[in-house]
C-alpha cells in the first residue's frame, strides 16, 4: 500500500474536524454562534443570522448611529431605505428615532445605496437601558418589520 496515501488519509481524518468547527471564542454555552459589534455597539439581529443591524448610542448627545451588517457582524450590507425608524419604550415615555441613510465618500455609499444611518432624538439623551423595536428594514430583498430588541443586550440569545 502507498504510505503517502495512507499518511493523506490519516491527516484528513485528523484535520476535518479541526477545520469544520467554529473558533472556540465563538461558541455561546449553548453551542450557539456568537457575533460581536464591530463599532462596539448593540447587535440586532435579522432573521437567523440573516443581517443585523449595529446601534451606537451617544447618550450624552442622543445621537444613534446605525450600521447595517451582514449575517456574521462584519461586512457592511447597503441598502437602499432612506431611513430606519427605532420605536423606543423607555421609563421617560414612548417616541420614535429616525435614522436616515449617511454617504461617505472613502467608500462610495450614498443615501439610497448605504449601510450606515444616523439620527438624533432628545429622548434618547441619558439613556443607557431600554426596550425598542425596528419599524422596518428591507435587505437583500427581504422584509423585517417590528423586531424587538433590547439596547445594550440586542436580541441575539447569549
Amino acid at each position: 500500500m502507498n504510505t503517502r496515501l495512507v499518511a493523506a488519509g490519516v491527516l484528513v481524518v485528523f484535520l476535518t474536524p479541526i477545520l469544520m468547527s467554529c473558533d472556540s471564542k465563538d461558541e455561546g454555552k449553548a453551542g450557539k454562534h456568537e457575533h460581536h459589534a464591530p463599532h462596539q455597539g448593540t447587535l440586532v439581529e435579522f432573521g437567523e443570522e440573516f443581517a443585523h443591524l449595529e446601534l451606537v448610542l451617544d447618550p450624552a448627545t442622543g445621537q444613534l448611529t446605525g450600521y447595517l451588517l451582514d449575517g456574521e457582524a462584519e461586512k457592511p450590507v447597503r441598502i437602499e431605505q432612506r431611513e430606519i425608524q427605532v420605536n423606543v419604550q423607555a421609563k421617560t415615555g414612548d417616541f420614535a428615532a429616525v435614522l436616515k441613510a449617511v454617504g461617505n465618500a472613502l467608500t462610495g455609499e450614498k443615501p439610497g445605496d448605504t449601510s450606515q444611518f444616523e439620527g438624533h432624538a432628545d429622548g434618547l439623551k441619558g439613556l443607557k437601558v431600554f426596550d425598542a423595536s425596528i419599524a422596518k428594514v428591507t435587505v437583500k430583498g427581504k422584509d423585517f418589520a417590528g423586531v424587538p430588541f433590547n439596547f445594550p443586550k440586542g436580541n441575539e440569545e447569549k
